[in-house]
């Protein structure tokens, strides 16, 4: 018996591979799928990976910040007392600095006071640089049997200007000019006015002194204390200065 096939000729070697061919393409296409899913599931895992690494490291920071807060918190009333240390030394230091060294400037005088030279009167003034105005304060005597005077005030503001008034008796008038250049190496001082320089009357002589030796009167001004800014960066080179001179160290009305 003879077998005949039904399916048209123009479909019978076509369609087989048609289906074939459709059947490939939604493999194709599923693989595709799949390997994009693996893909996403990949990087899904590194960025999870990653977040979890950060936040293990933000939590390892935040656990030594708390650390380091402790610590601080521990160490605080160390840094207040080293604050409240400073604080009292600078407060301290502004008060030694903005008085003025009568003491030392007194021992200057009758360090470079020359030996024909004798005072009589010594008084010490602090005057304002704001005004003007001078208020007498005392010193102490410069040399054995000079004037009795009030006691100077040693504590002055900021900006004030000392000054010595000081009266005497030379034994020429070219030791008076002496004695001017001799007052203006006193440490600090800014400008020595010779206020009057007279001669004797003769017998008995006058203003105390003896015969007609000549009475002058000079005037020692310092230099204005710092301002509180500028206290800080002051240093005292007195002592330095009072070594290295070579003048002699005569006490004040020495012999003539």
């Amino acid at each position: 018996m003879r077998a005949f096939n039904l399916i048209p000729a123009e479909q019978r070697s076509g369609g087989a591979s048609l289906g074939a061919g459709r059947s490939q393409g939604a493999a194709y296409a599923v693989l595709g799928v799949l390997g994009l899913l693996a893909v996403f599931a990949l990087l899904y895992g590194v960025a999870n990976h990653q977040v979890s690494s950060r936040q293990a490291q933000v939590s390892s920071l935040t656990a030594q910040v708390q650390q380091a807060q402790a610590r601080a918190a521990q160490l605080a009333p160390y840094t207040s007392f080293a604050a409240l240390r400073e604080q009292r030394t600078k407060a301290v230091s502004d008060l030694v600095d903005s008085r003025f060294d009568w003491a030392h400037a007194v021992h200057e005088l009758g360090r470079v006071l020359p030996h024909g030279t004798s005072i009589s009167s010594l008084t010490g003034t602090i005057a304002a640089t704001a005004t003007g105005a001078a208020s007498p304060a005392p010193a102490a005597p410069a040399a054995p049997g000079a004037a009795t005077a009030a006691a100077v005030t040693s504590a002055t503001p900021p900006g004030s200007v000392p000054a010595f008034t000081l009266s005497g008796c030379a034994t020429s008038q070219s030791e008076v000019a002496l004695t001017l250049n001799r007052l203006r190496l006193i440490d600090g001082v800014s400008e020595v006015t010779l206020q009057s320089s007279t001669k004797g009357s003769g017998s008995g002589g006058s203003g105390g002194c003896p015969g007609q030796d000549p009475v002058f009167a000079v005037q020692v001004a310092f230099a204005p204390l710092p301002a509180a800014a500028a206290l800080t960066s002051l240093t005292r080179t007195a002592s330095a200065k009072s070594s290295a001179s070579a003048l002699p160290t005569t006490p004040a009305g020495g012999s003539r």
